[in-house]
């Protein structure tokens, strides 16, 4: 027994320092002070075994986790063994982990007085564990908050984790989170924009892949108009593989490049634009760089151009080019990027002397813009030349200027001058002919008033008459006169002035002088001839004038001057005299006569006198105009008289014709609507004569009364309508639609309480109208009768009335829950006369066809919408007076 004992003893013996050897352990009274440690704790302590034994436990060893130790030490009271990781700080700062086991030490198996700590040191394994799991955690939350989505898949593709932005930019609904076992490698719209290709191919290549991908669009509403933006992202993806390089997960980056790629889009389509601009500029577009050489010509330069040899073109420098030289064009450029100021100026240019690259090949005008512009994206300074062929405008200028000359060696000729009054100063001005003709030395100071004076006392008054119309009046004035000039030599003189209006008055007055005296007496001497023509055109019974294309008068007929009303000079014009064709057709016919040198036969009424003038203009070929007149008066008004009597035969026929259909209408009218109140009748007399009590048929004789009073209304609105004058038009009058509803469902009476129709109305939006009462009546009981004849056996009829004002008109529905009918078959004979679709003895076929005939003679329209077993809608616009 003692040898069993000791070799028991020693084997504890042996276990205690096999354990001390790997386990680091104390021993702790129930009051919390250390009782023993061994040597690997003490190692751990750094403090001899004297100084912690007999101090309390968390003075040198505090536990980390304050609720972790109180749970322990209550279940070692309890005496429970506990095996946990366990961290304690020595001396309150250094941590030690410990995989320990902490079991009360019990004395007769029956209370603790101890507790033993035994563990072994797992500081530095812990330690990194931690400090892998706070890297994880901080990378993960930096990855969790990148502003870019981050998203984890399986090579299969099925989704694993990803980061909330990756969540935002699929959205809650996206099959991700909705559809398990999604494998968007499948999906048709990642196939479509290329992103499930470039997964595909990160998965086969094992690299990583970008692409800009148009992943889906979103919409924006602008008042009532919705627009869709795409949306655009730059998607990053590459593999993962694990220590054996085998493929262990595939990532997803999605970074939001909308605004980006917008911009870029917007840049290129301006870019576009701009190219689009510059190459369809009205004008030439040559753009240097800075060294003299061309980089851009637009499509008008290079037209203007016509360049046989486009290379060569490109190779050009202004600075160096012989051409260039001779005409400065080198100079311009230096200039334009020395100064950087833009040059604009008008060269002349031969390219007569230069067909190196061009095939103009003769002498040009251009209007040159030349312009330094900084290239904003290198800084590099460009110079820009806008070139525009003024040839033709500078060759106009200089024709304008001869033209000039030949007009002054002309007017020497034609003896006409030029002069001009400016209205505020009262400045005179005259050409050197016009000197000439008054016998003045060119170049004389004068005045109006001076020039006035050479002509004689008749001539002066009425010259200043007209100076002083068109000053306050803008009238222009053409005239002939008389002159003495200073050598006391007799002239006759054309004068001729008009202003130059500027805010509505007159700025200046300009205009010619003509020396005529020749022409006057040759125009005497043709007088004569005039005479003796004279009385040749006197003699036929028709107005005749000899005139000037402008109008002026040569020669008149007495017929003419009766026509016209007045005595005319010779001279004159045409539209002083007879001032009725201002304002007629006859100044564009006389304009036709003249361009086509043919005749003009033409009529023309003037309502003052109430007279019809037929004219004929025919060209001469001397250059002037002949006008023949005649008065056709009376035969305008037989004419007139005849087609007033066409007229009035035409509107009694139609008259007749719509008497004809409105009394037609009137006898549908009478058969069809009495026809329901008849039969209320023979039913109240019916149930008036099985009455058992005498109140009884005193309640059906009153209801008897009641509808007969009704029905003599009718007839008596009947009567009055038949009666309506000789015209189409029906008298109208203001109506209320609840009001006529009542008086048509009190005749109905009737019928619509045996039918037990709900009749409802909504009168609020157009409460009344401008109509004929007995048409308003008859449509709103045909539409009533209709409801209660065509109900549905399987509910209780409805019918119900609404009306509204759209686009000035009135309109009015009326519904009901019937049996309906099959518009695609019967649509088109709904409202025929005498159609039915339906097996109802009742049914004539007539009210629908009247309705429609009613609503269509007031200027209206009808229509309806209707399915077999859904009731039917009329829809009736009104067109109200």
């Amino acid at each position: 027994m003692n040898i069993a004992m000791d070799q028991h003893y020693q084997h504890l013996l042996h276990l205690e320092a096999a354990i001390n050897a790997c386990a680091l352990s104390v021993t702790v009274s129930t009051d919390g002070t250390i009782s023993s440690v061994n040597k690997l704790m003490l190692n751990a302590l750094q403090l001899p075994e004297q100084v912690v034994c007999g101090q309390p436990l968390e003075s040198v060893l505090l536990p980390a986790n304050g609720d972790q130790w109180e749970r322990t030490l209550h279940a070692i009271k309890n005496g429970k063994a506990i095996r946990e990781q366990f961290c304690f700080l020595i001396n309150g700062v250094k941590p030690l982990w410990l995989e320990a086991g902490i079991n009360p030490l019990t004395v007769d198996n029956q209370h603790s007085d101890e507790y033993l700590i035994l563990g072994m040191d797992i500081t530095d394994r812990k330690l990194s564990e931690l400090r892998i799991q706070e890297d994880e955690q901080y990378f993960r939350q930096i990855l969790e908050n990148l502003p870019i989505g981050l998203q984890q898949f399986s090579p299969d593709g099925i989704s694993m984790e990803m980061n909330s932005r990756q969540r935002q930019i699929w959205g809650q609904e996206h099959a991700f989170f909705t559809t398990p076992n999604y494998n968007w490698l499948y999906d048709p719209h990642y196939r479509l924009n290329g992103l499930a290709k470039l997964f595909e191919d990160v998965r086969s290549g094992r690299k990583t892949l970008k692409r800009e991908i148009l992943l889906n669009f979103s919409e924006k509403n602008y008042d009532d108009i919705t627009r869709i933006y795409p949306i655009y992202f730059e998607a990053t993806i590459f593999p993962v593989v694990d220590k054996q390089s085998n493929m262990a997960n595939i990532f997803l980056i999605l970074d939001d490049i909308t605004e980006k790629k917008l911009a870029e889009i917007s840049l290129q389509k301006s870019e576009r634009l701009l190219d689009n601009i510059i190459e369809n500029l009205p004008i030439g577009y040559i753009q240097f760089d800075n060294f003299g050489f061309i980089r851009r010509i637009n499509q008008t330069q290079r037209n203007f151009f016509d360049s046989p040899h486009p290379t060569a073109r490109r190779q050009f420098n202004v600075m160096n080019d012989e051409f260039a030289t001779m005409f400065e064009l080198d100079d311009l450029f230096q200039q334009a990027l020395q100064d950087n100021m833009p040059l604009r100026l008008e060269k002349k240019v031969d390219f007569g002397k230069d067909g190196r690259w061009t095939n103009i090949d003769r002498e040009v005008y251009l209007d040159l813009t030349v312009f330094p512009v900084v290239n904003p994206v290198d800084k590099e300074r460009i110079v820009v030349a806008l070139v525009n062929d003024i040839t033709d405008k500078k060759t106009q200028e200089l024709e304008n200027i001869k033209n000039q000359e030949f007009l002054q060696q002309t007017g020497q000729i034609g003896k006409i001058g030029g002069w001009e009054l400016a209205v505020n100063t009262g400045e005179f001005r005259w050409s050197e002919e016009a000197c000439n003709i008054h016998g003045c030395t060119p170049g004389t100071s004068i005045t109006l008033d001076d020039v006035l004076s050479f002509y004689t006392e008749e001539s002066r008054q009425t010259l200043r008459i007209l100076i002083d119309q068109c000053i306050r009046n803008g009238k222009p004035f053409d005239a002939q006169m008389v002159i003495e000039t200073p050598y006391h030599v007799i002239k006759r003189v054309r004068a001729i002035g008009q202003a130059d209006m500027s805010n509505g008055s007159p700025k200046r007055i300009y205009g010619v002088v003509q020396d005529i005296t020749e022409q006057s007496a040759i125009r005497d001497a043709l007088t004569r001839n005039t005479e003796l023509m004279r009385l040749f055109f006197d003699t036929i019974d028709m107005g005749y004038v000899a005139m000037e294309p402008d109008g002026q008068l040569n020669f008149l007929n007495q017929k003419a001057e009766k026509l016209i009303g007045r005595k005319a000079l010779t001279g004159s014009n045409i539209f002083e005299v007879f001032p009725k064709l201002s304002g007629t057709v006859f100044y564009a016919r006389l304009q036709e006569c003249i361009r086509q040198q043919a005749s003009q036969s033409f009529g023309i009424y003037f309502p003052a006198p109430d007279k019809w003038f037929d004219f004929l203009l025919t060209p001469m070929q001397d250059g002037g105009i002949s006008v023949f007149i005649r008065d056709i008066t009376e035969s305008r008004k037989m004419q007139k008289e005849l087609r007033r009597a066409n007229d009035q035969l035409s509107n009694l026929n139609k008259n007749l014709v719509n008497q004809n259909k409105q009394l037609e209408d009137f006898a549908h009218i009478t058969s069809h609507n009495l026809r329901a109140p008849i039969a209320n009748l023979k039913a109240l007399m019916q149930m008036h004569n099985e009455a058992t009590s005498q109140q009884e048929r005193e309640l059906y004789l009153g209801m008897l009364h009641e509808v007969i009073k009704k029905i003599d209304e009718t007839l008596n609105d009947l009567v009055e309508v038949v009666q309506i004058r000789k015209d189409v038009n029906v008298e109208k009058e203001k109506l209320f639609f609840a009001d006529r509803l009542k008086k048509v469902t009190d005749i109905l009476l009737v019928d619509v309480e045996t039918s037990n129709i709900q009749i409802s109305s909504d009168f609020s939006k157009a409460p009344a109208l401008i109509y004929s009462r007995v048409y308003l009546d008859s449509i709103l009981q045909n539409f009533i009768t209709n409801a209660i004849r065509y109900r549905s056996p399987e509910r209780t009829p409805e019918l119900h009335l609404h009306s509204w004002v759209e686009n000035d008109l009135i309109m009015l529905t009326v519904e009901d829950n019937g049996v309906g009918i099959d518009m695609e078959r019967f649509g088109n004979k709904l409202f025929g006369f005498r159609k039915t679709f339906h097996k109802n003895k009742d049914a004539k076929g007539i009210g629908l066809f009247i309705t429609k005939t009613q609503v269509e003679a007031m200027g209206g329209s009808i229509k309806a919408e209707s399915k077999p077993g859904l009731g039917t809608k009329f829809i009736i616009t009104f067109r109200p007076e």
